[in-house]
């Protein structure tokens, strides 16, 4: 595990050099400071099991780019403080007009003992 990120971090302390107590540590970024290149879009498509022509490496390589950009972004937005007293606004649950068992899967492709069976997932 890195522990780059471990080591920059030193406590607060007062004045008197004594560590004070904090929630957390800062959250510093975790991402590469180089963007996604062919090598790098070429074995991401390869775990994918995706053919890419090299057309198409190079643009996944920008998007992947951009991608990184539009985190890098999100991790500038300062955090803000949350409610305490957060309450669930939800709805009771109604029971209403539904399909049959047999009219939900009448258009099924396949069905086993009244549900709907799929493929086999290997």
């Amino acid at each position: 595990m890195d522990n780059s990120a471990h080591d920059r971090y030193s406590p607060p302390r007062d004045a008197t050099g004594i560590e004070t107590l904090t929630p957390d540590p800062p959250v510093t970024s975790c991402m590469s400071d180089t963007p996604a290149g062919p090598d790098t879009v070429r074995h991401v498509a390869e775990l994918a099991r995706v053919d890419l022509d090299d057309d198409e490496v190079d643009q996944f390589a920008e998007q992947f780019a951009d991608i990184l950009d539009y985190f890098e972004t999100i991790e500038e937005v300062p955090e803000v403080d949350r409610e305490a007293e957060l309450v669930n606004v939800m709805r009771p649950d109604e029971v209403g007009e539904s399909l049959t068992q047999e009219e939900a899967l009448s258009n099924a492709e396949s069905s086993e003992d009244g549900y709907f069976k799929g493929p086999n997932v290997s």
